[in-house]
């Protein structure tokens, strides 16, 4: 079965429990859970790619009974380390899937290593509560936008062969900027909020290939996370078929994006 579903959303640590950030992320969690992804897609397992796991060589897979729980964040709340998320693994199908990527000569690999970084659980935990859906990790690499689309279409075809119906969650901020960041009530930064609303309607269009090739400058101003590779992994993997659905976009401490899109089957 192809891929039912698919949401791009933040990722940030304030997602977990807003009410320790003066109310930070709220209106953003409040938007994740309307999505009803459970009720509504009822999905088998969840594809879930994120900026924090970046592997230097091949795409890696995690093939383990259950992704290890990691508190890859410093400086936050203690609290924040007392939320526990631990969905079970799937895998057969994660197997599957690098099966599938070295049968088409792409550099894919599996691992039980790493594990759910706060990049894929913070907004997991919203998505979808309770971590009953098994879940199933893909890193990024260093490597081009194209290229990370092509794994992700080589993921479609393995997921074409399935009956399993299957969410892609990809994860990460468009705006990604520390030296702009604001913490104390500042102005937000209305060059780096413009130009990721430029970026949002070129997704809304499905016009992946003009954000793949987005004014360098602009893009390095705005220092998108982890260069929006988990996006273009699922772009690859829903292929032009999805119709994207912006459901919010806000901008956290003056520079952080917390955009979500919903890509539904057309």
């Amino acid at each position: 079965m192809p891929i039912v579903r698919a949401v791009y959303a933040p990722n940030g640590p304030n997602l977990i429990a807003p009410e320790l950030f003066g109310g930070a992320g709220a209106d953003t969690v409040q938007d994740l859970e309307s999505l009803d992804l459970l009720g509504r897609v009822r999905p088998d397992v969840i594809l879930v790619a994120t900026p924090h796991w970046v592997s230097r060589g091949d795409f890696l897979v995690h093939t383990g009974e259950r992704p290890r729980q990691l508190y890859d964040f410093s400086g936050f709340p203690p609290k924040l380390s007392a939320v526990k998320y631990e969905p079970p693994g799937y895998p057969r199908f994660a197997e599957q899937l690098v099966k599938h990527g070295r049968s088409l000569r792409l550099p894919v690999s599996g691992t039980t290593e790493w594990g759910l970084d706060h990049g894929a659980w913070a907004p997991l935990l919203h998505l979808a509560p309770g971590a009953r859906i098994p879940v199933i990790p893909l890193s990024i690499t260093p490597r081009t936008a194209q290229e990370h689309r092509t794994w992700g279409e080589a993921i479609r075809t393995a997921t074409d062969a399935t009956e399993l119906r299957i969410l892609f969650v990809s994860t990460g901020s468009i705006t990604h900027s520390f030296r702009q960041m604001q913490t104390g009530g500042g102005a937000p930064w209305p060059a780096g909020a413009a130009a990721e609303q430029e970026i949002v309607q070129l997704i809304v269009r499905r016009q992946y290939d003009a954000v793949a090739n987005f004014d360098p400058q602009r893009w390095a101003m705005l220092e998108p996370e982890g260069d929006l590779n988990p996006f273009f992994i699922m772009t690859g993997a829903i292929g032009a078929e999805f119709r994207p659905r912006l459901v919010s976009s806000h901008q956290v401490w003056g520079a952080f994006g917390s955009t979500i899109i919903d890509f539904e089957p057309s």
